[in-house]
């Protein structure tokens, strides 16, 4: 047997391995350490490629495809800095709890730490990271045909049992190969192009892989984990069953689909009120439509302003899932509520209390604790429980806070009513994915709860702007369509390569860019009154017309200038097939301006409901 044959066997051997668990879908990056992984990939017919010119766009779509789909994507790079250029997406994949494998080809290692080109350390590279790291052994026939515990084959597959979780996470599998890399001849192979069917036998040419564990190792959905801790589930019975003023806050969710839904479960069930945040999934759920008014607070980023509001209105128990609020409001308001009892429900990787504000941190699944806690099978109709003089006060204040919202007309300055009318826009069934900085936050303050169908992603894990339309396109790829984004215009230009991918026909998104040339989110913090400094190293005006990178990739481009037309364009785009761009254009001060407006307004109002509620 050649070395190159010995390469190419050894690659399929580790995908077959990953296949075993429903690997299906790989980004490929190109290179030539790497051929082997990629030939390998061409003769699996479990395995559908892309080819990305880009690692770290490559990385940030295989995260959107973990975050929506079944199981994970598998990225492969060749050796050097290629490799370099996953860590962004990696951080963000560990701190959101998606499924993620890095198979990272790498040079042998005898030339490690010498001149060798496109040699760097790669094992360990992404250091406490990933969930599973292995350096792997330079192929050998001995090491193809070993079994065990210690075999490659059992180290591949103890990556994959780590990707899956509980909790979920990215996997690092360095790979070094030595020349001659391929084979000699590409003759017997079966080489499919790019989303191509090899007609081969996943099993040939591979020594070592039992398959009869293959129907029982598959990747499950994020949501079938269930770790109970009874005694910390009657713990939190009994603190529910004598609080006067309890209340839910539901953060960003790491799987929406799952917490969602039994957050709104729970609410409707015992009618208490619930904060939601546009990512936990639970600001739009059809289930908040059998109590009325609805206990799924969306306003609450305004009326939480008000002093009088936060001051009357103390919680003496506050149950939390998933991360920390979008609203800054909402999470300064949850440290000045000293008084309440705080319970976190969380069986993520990493601890969602950076301010400490825990009495009790239960590890467990927030949606198999409350599903239990709603007392009500989720296969029967949601019934509502009666509305407490606690409950109307929430609902009312929600009330009165869009009532005010209302009375200001929509304005083209006013990014908030951009991404509310983007709302409006889809239909039933639709993700929007919103970018961090400034469009999360107007999402979480201007759309407001309604029962119908629409999942809300965002890459808050580490809350990075970099990679959103690679992680759009790859949301598309796993599953969710139609799919829309907001993103503003710098996370646009940082990641203007993914646009490549778009090429696919197969891909439906449409990218809402809201183009303010610069940095918006820098005008609502205290540096805006730092000039001449501000403006060039904060705002950081760009002057680009993305319309010129909508021709280079070929996308339908739109203009709008009003809420109401792109309300209208989003509607006709996502009806369409393919990846389009809408691109508003909006002025960073102005938008400033505006934001203060509307909550002056606000706060005028509620001061207004208040005062009469007392008199």
């Amino acid at each position: 047997m050649t070395n190159g044959e010995l390469n190419f066997k050894w690659a399929r051997a580790i995908l077959s391995a990953l296949a075993e668990y429903g690997l299906e879908e790989v980004e490929i990056a190109p290179g030539s350490r790497s051929g082997p992984l990629v030939l390998a990939s061409r003769t699996l017919p479990a395995l559908h490629s892309r080819v990305h010119l880009d690692e770290r766009c490559a990385a940030f779509f295989a995260l959107g495809y973990g975050r929506t789909h079944l199981g994970p994507a598998a990225v492969i790079t060749t050796s050097g800095t290629a490799v370099a250029n996953l860590l962004p997406a990696v951080v963000e994949a560990d701190m959101s709890d998606v499924p993620l494998v890095l198979l990272t080809a790498d040079r042998p290692p005898h030339l490690r730490g010498s001149d060798a080109n496109q040699t760097i350390g790669q094992p360990g590279i992404f250091g406490d990271r990933v969930r599973f790291q292995a350096d792997l052994p330079i192929p050998s026939k001995a090491g193809l045909d070993g079994t065990g515990p210690s075999s490659m084959v059992e180290t591949v597959r103890s990556a994959a049992r780590h990707a899956l979780g509980p909790p979920s996470g990215p996997v690092h599998l360095n790979v070094p190969f030595d020349k001659p890399l391929e084979p000699e001849s590409p003759m017997g192979l079966d080489l499919a192009g790019p989303g191509g069917e090899p007609q081969v036998d996943p099993s040939a040419h591979v020594t070592g892989l039992p398959g009869q564990e293959a129907d029982e190792r598959r990747w499950r959905r994020r949501g079938d984990r269930r770790r109970r801790g009874r005694d910390q589930q009657e713990m939190l019975s009994g603190r529910l069953q004598v609080a006067r003023r309890p209340v839910l806050v539901a953060g960003p969710s790491t799987d929406p689909g799952l917490d969602g839904p039994a957050v709104t479960r729970f609410a409707v069930s015992r009618g208490i009120p619930t904060f939601a945040d546009p990512l936990s999934g639970a600001r739009f759920d059809t289930r908040a439509e059998v109590a009325s008014p609805s206990p799924i607070l969306g306003a609450y980023d305004h009326f939480l302003r008000v002093p009088a509001v936060t001051e009357k209105h103390a919680p003496d128990l506050i149950i939390r899932v998933g991360r920390t609020p979008t609203s800054t409001v909402l999470a300064r308001t949850l440290a000045a509520w000293s008084g309440a009892t705080q319970i976190v429900i969380d069986d993520g990787a990493h601890r969602k209390d950076h301010q400490r504000l825990a009495d009790h941190y239960l590890h467990a699944s927030a949606a198999a604790i409350l599903a239990d806690l709603a007392g009500d099978d989720a296969k029967r109709p949601l019934a509502s429980a009666p509305a407490s003089a606690w409950a109307r006060t929430w609902t009312d204040l929600e009330a009165a806070t869009w009532a005010a919202i209302d009375d200001v007309p929509p304005d083209p300055r006013h990014e908030g009513d951009h991404a509310a009318a983007l709302v409006r826009a889809l239909p039933d069934g639709s993700t929007l994915f919103v970018s961090s900085s400034m469009p999360v936050r107007d999402v979480d303050a201007y759309a407001r709860p309604e029962p119908r169908d629409l999942q809300v992603l965002g890459n808050r894990g580490a809350s990075g702007i970099d990679g959103i339309v690679s992680t759009v396109l790859g949301c598309a790829a796993g599953g969710a369509w139609p799919i829309a984004a907001l993103i503003g215009d710098i996370a646009f230009y940082h990641d203007m390569n993914g646009l490549l991918a778009a090429r696919d026909q197969e891909l439906n998104a449409v990218l809402v860019v809201v183009d303010n040339d610069g940095g918006g989110i820098f005008h609502m913090l205290p540096i805006r009154d730092f000039e001449p400094v501000f403006t060039p190293y904060f705002a950081t005006p760009h002057g680009l017309d993305f319309r010129h990178a909508a021709r280079m990739y070929g996308l339908p481009f739109t203009d709008v200038a009003t809420p109401e037309e792109l309300e209208r364009a989003v509607a006709a785009a996502v009806a369409r097939p393919g990846t389009e761009i809408v691109r508003v254009r909006t002025d960073r001060h102005a938008n400033r301006l505006r934001h203060d407006e509307v909550r002056e307004h606000v706060a005028r109002r509620l001061n207004e409901y208040l005062n009469r509620e007392t008199t």
